[in-house]
């Protein structure tokens, strides 16, 4: 298949693009007009995701699918537009969500329970619907780790001696993790064989201790808590709620239904000993 891919050059796009090549599939990458060069191999389109209409121009009968794996520009009506204008141009859509649509969570959340995003998440339940009403398909990552990047590159503190974790009191919290080759992975199996309306939540971890993956990125092997107020003065208050946020999410659907076998190194296998060992 000839697949449209947003999100190219970036931390799920690029490894996505080495296992669609891998598969045999035709790898278009779209990037911005302006945007420095890139290493994906095959074919590059242009086009913004603020500008809807570089995007009808991008997806043209040749393609059979289109994967949106880029960042949200966080603007609804931005987003909105984008999906729109990707999903009208006859080629089947598979849109990379996240889990946090979901909220916190004390037991296992699948692909029915209901959204209750939180803020960096707000519109993102629109955007999910757009795209199954159009008979595309939505991929819901958890913290998604691997290759030494991402999300655990921020759990050690500045002097890298102990490891921190973003708290906003309470019970220490828990995250639904995938690895970025596992993502990749289930990613290919949706493209290839996910029936049009399909959700799956990409979970291979339900419920990690977060105490736990920052103790694993400290020198000391110690975690200690990073109050929301000021992780969120570094970070951003909205990303800071995220990485506080509690969830415990199945992965079982993809499992069942597509077949997918994560097996990667766990989050805290990896940060401690794998990819991230001399990075975090």
């Amino acid at each position: 298949m000839k697949v449209l891919l947003l999100g190219a050059t970036g931390y799920i796009g690029s490894v996505l693009a080495e296992r669609l090549a891998e598969h045999g599939h035709e790898v278009v990458a779209l990037v911005r007009p302006k945007a420095r060069d890139t290493a994906v191999p095959g074919e590059v389109r242009h086009g913004d995701i603020r500008e809807p209409e570089t995007l009808r121009a991008a997806v043209t009968p040749d393609i059979d699918v289109v994967v949106h794996a880029a960042n949200p520009v966080g603007d609804e009506a931005v987003d909105v537009a984008a999906i729109e204008a990707l999903a009208g141009g006859g080629a089947r859509l598979v849109y990379t969500s996240g889990v946090w649509v979901l909220g916190a969570t004390t037991e296992a959340a699948g692909e029915d329970a209901p959204p209750n995003p939180i803020t960096a998440s707000v519109y993102r339940p629109r955007v999910e619907k757009l795209v199954l009403d159009a008979g595309g398909v939505v991929v819901r990552p958890g913290i998604v780790y691997g290759r030494g990047a991402g999300i655990p590159t921020l759990l050690a503190s500045p002097e890298g001696e102990d490891g921190r974790y973003v708290h906003a009191g309470g019970p220490v919290p828990t995250w639904a993790t995938v690895h970025v080759d596992d993502l990749a992975d289930l990613l290919v199996l949706a493209i290839e064989k996910a029936a049009p309306g399909s959700l799956f939540n990409a979970v291979a971890e339900e419920a990690v201790s977060v105490a736990d993956v920052a103790a694993a990125a400290g020198r000391s092997g110690k975690a200690v808590a990073w109050p929301i107020g000021e992780a969120g003065e570094v970070l951003g208050r909205p990303f800071a709620e995220g990485l506080a946020l509690s969830q415990v999410v199945s992965g079982d659907l993809a499992r069942k239904v597509l077949d997918w076998q994560p097996s990667r190194p766990g989050i805290v296998d990896d940060v401690r000993s794998g990819s991230y060992a001399s990075r975090v």
